[in-house]
């Protein structure tokens, strides 16, 4: 299992790298919660190869929420790693529009169609 490795790239930008999972949720959540302290619209970049598991998942649709709450925009970039939502779709993630919440259609599980 690789090693976690959070860095910013500029204010808006956070990329997580390795094991992103239930052993590193608070490191991920902490990340995550500072990122959106300081901006209006961050995006979180998951680096080519990482390890996830449900709990990322988990921690990035409530990050999501929280957002949306705040009136900030949180989005997800995944475009290296493919198995990303391969792991999402498997675990039950991946749908065809957002939920009930999801008022400005923003959801970061939405994939029309894929």
């Amino acid at each position: 299992m690789e090693e976690l490795k959070i860095a910013a790239s500029g204010p808006e930008e956070i990329t997580m790298n390795g094991s992103l999972t239930v052993a590193n949720a608070s490191a991920i959540v902490k990340a995550i919660r500072e990122a959106l302290a300081v901006t209006d619209r961050l995006t979180v970049t998951v680096g080519e190869g990482s390890e996830v598991d449900v709990s990322f998942f988990q921690i990035l649709c409530s990050a999501h929420r929280t957002a949306a709450k705040l009136n900030k925009c949180l989005r997800l970039d995944t475009g290296k790693a493919r198995r990303f939502f391969g792991e999402a779709r498997a675990s039950g993630y991946v749908r065809t529009k957002g939920c009930a919440r999801d008022r400005d259609g923003s959801c970061l599980w939405a994939r029309e169609g894929k």
